[in-house]
């Protein structure tokens, strides 16, 4: 029985050591992948392990005398060594530090080894007296932070970077973004250097930046490296000329293509709604940098005529009643947006201009609408042939009388001896208005086909009224008027004299045609050109737009305005 114990905890004890063997790792390679060992002084050395054949390794790096009886001291990372628990150690080169030696006691499953012990070697680096930055970019009111210079070349140091900062003032200078622009005051530059291996500066180093010496300081980053920048300051003032982009139009009304000078608006008559038109323009936003420093925009319209400045309004908006036009005649709307300083000086501005005609509306006292000959009725009409110059049907209606003023349908015969009431809708054309008394209703005298037409809606508006009269059809009806005053036989007809549109009508718009043909607006047919001239001065000019006008009023002009004429050529 005491030989079986003796044998089990035999068998116990061997197990136990087998397993002891196979757990205990092996020491791990360690070798050196990297090393700088000679730095110059104020940068840094470095040492980088490799270590292979064991898992879940540490490191710790340690200084000291390692030939004495003195223990090393473990290292943490501060202004001297970064990466003191890592593979890969670096020292910054300091005359503190030149005496000491250096190594890695590395930890892993099993036990520990150390590295081999490191000793740097410090070397001292030539000191920078000056460097030079030449080709800047000097800030200009209005524009962007440009980040460049011509090419440095120098083994001694380079140009890293540069950054601006500004407006600076009592409190702060504020670091510009790529999409600030100057405005006046003052600005820092801040030039960065980097010294090559070997050269350093120091407290007595300067730099020369475009001729201007500036004295080199130095930061020490938070990985331990230490920056080199000089810092220039430069004055920027308003020069008077404006960079482009500053004042830009953003929008127009009424719509027209913007950045274009003399832009035609229109024809508008005085006294009509007409004159209650809006112009007005949008202003791009000035950058941030301008506006957060006191600089701001305004705009105004200015009205000209023939040459000078009579009214102004302040805004972005006008209308022309606004403007207190008050007479007919060519006017300049100029659109103006000015730049202002914080000092409320005017540093720039630019304009964009309309060009509108103001006329005066012609009155119609008398209004006559001719349809085809009454002998040829046999249904209703609803397309006359002549219509007063100035005034357009808007729309006819047809009634029996005889059978109680029922509605008469289009392409229903007229029955003979029935008595039938036409009415029409009429307006007056653009620069035309109908009389009115003096309680403000339409006083005109009115004719169908020669036949005196009552009045019959008296609207308290002069550009719209209603008229009708009455007839009873008979199957024989005399000719009341011809429907077609020109001849077959005779000379090819052109048309009518004054009708520069050639719409078949004599109106104000035929005046203000010739006036953009005038101004080169437009440019009317040769026939228009023909029905335009027509003083027969064989040159189109504001004589005849006069003259059309004078006629539209009802003056004797001496020329047969309105009336048809034919081809010389024929004749």
């Amino acid at each position: 029985m005491v030989k079986r114990v003796l044998s089990l905890i035999l068998s116990l004890l061997m197990i136990m050591c087998a397993v002891s063997v196979m757990t205990a790792q092996a020491a791990p390679v360690v070798s050196v992948e990297s090393l700088e060992i000679t730095p110059y002084m104020g940068s840094f050395g470095e040492i980088k392990l490799k270590v292979t054949g064991a898992t879940n390794v540490t490191y710790q790096w340690q200084a000291g005398f390692f030939d004495s009886t003195f223990d090393p001291v473990d290292l943490d990372d501060n202004e001297y060594y970064i990466g003191t628990k890592t593979n890969h150690f670096k020292l910054l080169a300091s005359g503190e530090l030149d005496s000491l030696d250096f190594r890695c006691k590395i930890t892993y499953n099993g036990g520990k080894v150390y590295s081999q012990v490191f000793h740097f070697t410090f070397l001292d680096p030539k000191v920078i007296s000056r460097a030079y930055v030449v080709g800047v970019d000097a800030p200009v009111f209005g524009c962007g932070p440009k980040y460049r210079t011509d090419d440095i070349l120098s083994e001694q140091y380079d140009l890293s970077s540069m950054v601006w900062y500004g407006p600076i003032n009592s409190s702060s200078a504020p670091l510009m973004k790529s999409t600030d622009i100057y405005v006046e005051g003052k600005y820092k530059c801040r030039f960065y250097l980097a010294p090559a291996k070997g050269y350093t500066f120091n407290e007595n180093s300067d730099c020369s930046v475009d001729g201007i010496i500036c004295k080199v300081y130095s930061e020490k980053s938070d990985d331990g490296t230490i920056a080199y920048y000089a810092d220039r300051v430069y004055t920027v003032s308003f020069k008077g000329t404006l960079p482009e982009g500053i004042l830009d139009f953003e929008s127009r009304k009424p719509n027209a293509p913007l950045g274009e000078h003399d832009v035609y608006g229109g024809t508008f008559c005085l006294g009509t709604s007409d004159m209650d038109t809006e112009f007005s323009f949008g202003v791009k936003d000035l950058p941030s940098s301008m506006s957060q420093n006191g600089y701001h925009l305004f705009g105004e319209t200015n009205l000209i005529k023939n040459g000078k400045e009579v009214h102004d309004i302040t805004g972005t908006s006008a209308k022309l009643s606004e403007l207190l036009i008050n007479e007919e005649g060519r006017y300049t709307l100029e659109q103006k947006i000015c730049l202002m300083s914080p000092t409320l000086d005017v540093l720039g501005t630019r304009t964009q201009s309309y060009v509108v005609d103001i006329v005066t509306p012609q009155i119609l006292t008398e209004v006559s609408v001719d349809f085809d000959k009454l002998e040829n009725w046999v249904r209703p009409m609803y397309t006359p042939v002549t219509v007063t110059p100035g005034v357009c049907v808007k729309s006819t209606t047809w009634n029996d009388m005889t059978l109680d003023g029922k509605y008469v349908p289009a392409g229903t015969d007229f029955i003979d001896g029935h008595t039938y009431r036409m009415q029409m809708w009429i307006e007056s054309e653009y620069g035309y208005e109908f009389r009115v008394d003096n309680s403000g209703r339409v006083d005109v005298t009115a004719a169908i086909n020669g036949m005196p037409a009552e009045v019959v809606e008296n609207l308290s508006d002069n550009k719209q009224m209603s008229i009708a009269c009455e007839f009873t059809y008979e199957e024989k009806t005399t000719p009341n008027k011809p429907s077609n005053p020109t001849n077959p036989s005779e000379p090819v007809y052109v048309g009518i004299l004054g009708d520069a549109n050639e719409d078949n009508n004599v109106n104000i718009k035929d005046a203000t045609a010739i006036q953009k043909h005038i101004a080169g607006l437009i440019t009317l047919t040769e026939t228009g050109v023909k029905l335009a001239d027509v003083d027969a001065s064989t040159i189109v000019n504001i004589k005849d737009a006069t003259a059309i006008q004078k006629h539209i009023a009802g003056l004797d002009t001496g020329f047969p305005i309105g009336e048809p004429i034919v081809s010389k050529e024929n004749n």
